[in-house]
């Protein structure tokens, strides 16, 4: 035996799985973010880092702190390819989540257009029973009154 399950019940449901989603989707989107974030910043450290450097290199520098300023350099590099990759990673999963949002979004609007027009069904044959019950009244009384 099949079960049964109210519209409203489903409708209730479906909104829960889009905000549970949706939820998710904006999880997501920070997460993306912080690692956009901290790409700008490892960037933006290189390149303080290059300027000092250039500048030390213009004024004399030692070997070993060339060789330290490299190597930070070259870490900094390796961050910045590390960070690239996850946030690739990181769209792909934004996205991929954005189109089970959707999806999820397009079930519950399909219940509510159809709790709707269930609604305005029965609201039409609620006006339509009342009007009978009108017209019948009248007819008794018409009937009556001759």
């Amino acid at each position: 035996m099949a079960f049964k399950f109210t519209l409203a019940a489903v409708l209730k449901y479906r909104e829960e799985l889009e905000k549970r989603e949706e939820r998710t989707l904006e999880l997501r989107r920070e997460a993306l973010t912080r690692l956009e974030t901290q790409l700008k910043e490892a960037q933006e450290q290189r390149r303080r880092l290059l300027e000092q450097r250039d500048s030390l290199l213009k004024n004399g520098m030692l070997g070993d702190d060339l060789a330290y300023a490299t190597e930070q350099e070259q870490q900094l590099k390796i961050l910045e390819a590390d960070l690239r990759e996850r946030i690739s990673a990181a769209v792909l999963d934004y996205e991929n989540q954005m189109q089970v949002f959707l999806v999820a979004r397009q079930k519950r609007e399909i219940l509510d257009e159809l709790k709707n027009t269930k609604k305005e069904s029965y609201l039409a044959e609620q006006e339509r029973r009342e009007q009978q019950t009108t017209d019948e009244i009248f007819i008794a009384r018409f009937n009556r009154e001759t």
